[in-house]
């Protein structure tokens, strides 16, 4: 690599984190206002609503509901990084569509809490704290799992009416992802075949549902706020779908060989419960081969020489190199 290339690079990781941390910034202000305060008699459900929401993470679902919009909007890589996607941007329309990246975080949360219980991948760690179940027991984690659902979907249909169509079809993109035809369907699967022989057939499907549907969503639910051109949203799609593939592939990489103070949970769960993985199925290296094909499936539908793609190409790198 030279010089030039190196600095390149460097440069488009500094902006990339950048954006992503300011992103993280703008939701979470938003974020806290639309959860209930801990108090009055359902005060432990609503302090249980927020813990896990208060553990942190990286946000990259709202990040793409707000990146997928950008992408529908025209705004150029330079804007964004720069932190003017807003300029010129009707107010109300910015709030709707943070509270719609909220909405979105809000149902992820609700899985991971369904994740982490005895009953599903009993996990005791989720973001280096003890989960919801291990804090609350499990009867509260469950309805605050639920209470978080459904608190999305509030946020959603509360948008002003002048944003009705655009809500209601940002609100069917999340149900369908989250539902039976997506999510559930996927952990369902996942559980079946625990310590069970499975085929890469039956692995893609746990993968495209349990992971990739939300991901895929959460563009989407941006372009449908953007009231987006149907091409715009066939490219959002197709491409949401690989991102959110590669997502799960490097997520069982990093259990296979990631550090677990870096990971805030214990490696190697999967394997110790007989999850079907890709590393378990076709080895580790051919696992990191198939990041780069669906990596190079991405940048062959956004089309680095748009200058709206960047923003989108540069995440997914970030996703790829993650180490939690």
């Amino acid at each position: 690599m030279t010089r030039k290339e190196n600095e390149s690079t460097v440069n488009t990781d500094s902006l990339i984190k950048q954006y992503l941390a300011r992103r993280k910034q703008e939701i979470e202000e938003v974020l806290w206002t639309l959860l209930p305060s801990p108090e009055g008699m359902a005060a432990r459900l609503n302090t249980a609503m927020r813990y896990p929401l208060e553990a942190g993470g990286k946000r990259i679902r709202p990040i793409l509901v707000l990146a997928g919009a950008d992408y529908c909007r025209g705004i150029s890589s330079a804007d964004a990084y720069a932190g003017r996607s807003w300029d010129g941007v009707d107010p109300e329309w910015k709030q709707a569509l943070l509270t719609v990246a909220c909405a979105i975080e809000m149902v992820h949360t609700y899985s991971l809490v369904h994740d982490d219980l005895p009953c599903m991948d009993d996990d005791a760690l989720r973001r280096g704290r003890p989960t919801s179940h291990i804090v609350f027991g499990e009867a509260l984690a469950v309805l605050s799992a639920d209470a978080l659902h459904t608190l999305g979907f509030q946020m959603i249909a509360g948008l002003p009416e002048r944003f009705a169509l655009q809500a209601m079809r940002a609100a069917r993109e999340l149900a369908v992802a989250c539902g039976y035809p997506g999510m559930v369907a996927g952990q369902a699967v996942d559980l079946d075949y625990e310590s069970k022989p499975g085929s890469e057939e039956v692995l893609e499907y746990i993968h495209l549902h349990k992971t990739a549907a939300l991901i895929r969503a959460a563009l989407l639910m941006g372009a449908h706020m953007a009231s987006a051109p149907a091409e715009d949203m066939e490219r959002l799609a197709a491409a949401g779908t690989k991102l959110g593939l590669i997502f799960q592939v490097i997520d069982d990489i990093l259990d296979v060989i990631g550090n677990a103070a870096e990971m805030g949970k214990d490696a190697g769960g999967d394997a110790a419960r007989g999850k079907l993985t890709y590393p378990s199925l076709i080895g580790l290296e051919e696992s990191q081969k198939r990041v780069q094909s669906l990596q190079d499936s991405i940048l062959a539908i956004l089309n680095p020489e748009e200058d709206r793609s960047r923003v989108l190409i540069d995440l997914t790198r970030e996703l790829i190199s993650r180490r939690a």
